[in-house]
């Protein structure tokens, strides 16, 4: 089992689900032919405005809880290059939960992830859900923060400033594609160069569309109703293969609906992402600041005691 859950595990890591899996695929070849696979991304977090790049007024985010920032139900719809359906996830802002099924292969029993960076996934072999680890908040931050934003071209500071917010209320960034729900809003694309805007109508309203200006992300786009909610996030990549001229595309969407929805997390068994006794010694929980958590640990003992 153990070799299994890994091997999932990084899958939905580092590429995501199926269809974020195609476009990171791509990217990260041209990105190693461009010498930009280790590149990290800066954020200023300070009040310095000559310092921000941002083109909209930025608003100080203050969660007390994980549920002020998860704040709605959402339905995620994902669609390969060909326009089929690869899967469904459902998030419940109650449990602050996420239940992704597998259209392609409806055999396989749903993937679940948690706010605290937990994927279960169902083992055959063992007969039950094992819940790992992917990465605690901070470090599944540092990994694949950096990513996102500049695999999809997305404004930094948005993620960034949740990330950050989060951490504080010992939650983060772990569903995927999902957060973008919850993390950018049309004023993000306002006034930014990136993007063109568009009006269109959409269910019987008008929604607003930001055109990517990227030559590389010629087609796609971020689409916004009239509430703010992002209903669409269309992604054409275009890219050469290594040792080749020919120029392809790797093509993904996603469609968002917000309805009620229920997620109950499965019973299962605990298991460490790193297998055997090192597992033990090496607890991801505390991520690269464990300091962090060593010193809530010691006000938890004092608040305790008094």
């Amino acid at each position: 089992m153990k070799t299994k859950i890994i091997y999932i595990t990084c899958i939905f890591l580092f590429s995501g689900l199926y269809t974020q899996a195609q476009l990171l695929d791509e990217l990260k070849k041209r990105a190693e032919e461009k010498g930009l696979e280790t590149k990290e991304v800066s954020f200023d977090t300070t009040d310095n405005e000559t310092h921000r790049t941002t083109s909209y007024e930025v608003e100080e985010l203050v969660l007390n809880t994980p549920q002020d920032f998860y704040n709605k139900d959402v339905v995620m719809l994902g669609y390969n290059e060909k326009g089929g359906l690869t899967q469904t996830s459902y998030f419940d802002s109650e449990t602050v939960a996420m239940r992704t099924e597998l259209v392609e292969d409806p055999s396989k029993l749903p993937i679940f992830h948690d706010d605290k960076g937990k994927m279960y996934a169902y083992s055959e072999d063992d007969g039950q859900y094992a819940a790992m680890n992917l990465l605690p908040p901070a470090l599944m931050g540092f990994m694949v923060g950096g990513m996102t934003v500049s695999t999809y071209k997305l404004p930094q500071e948005p993620y960034y400033e949740a990330l950050e917010a989060l951490e504080k209320v010992g939650s983060g960034l772990n569903f995927m594609i999902m957060e973008l729900a919850f993390i950018y809003k049309s004023r993000h694309f306002e006034n930014d160069t990136n993007y063109t805007v568009q009006k269109i109508s959409c269910g019987g309203s008008d929604c607003i569309r930001f055109n990517y200006t990227h030559p590389d992300y010629l087609g796609s786009y971020m689409q916004f109703d009239a509430q703010g909610k992002l209903r669409e996030f269309n992604l054409i990549i275009a890219y050469t293969e290594e040792n080749s001229n020919d120029t392809k595309t790797s093509t993904g969407k996603f469609l968002f609906s917000y309805k009620p929805v229920t997620v109950k997390l499965p019973d299962a068994v605990e298991q460490s992402m790193i297998p055997g006794p090192l597992g033990k010694i090496f607890d991801l929980e505390k991520g690269l600041e464990p300091w962090k958590h060593n010193e809530k640990d010691e006000q938890k003992k004092k608040d305790n005691n008094n």
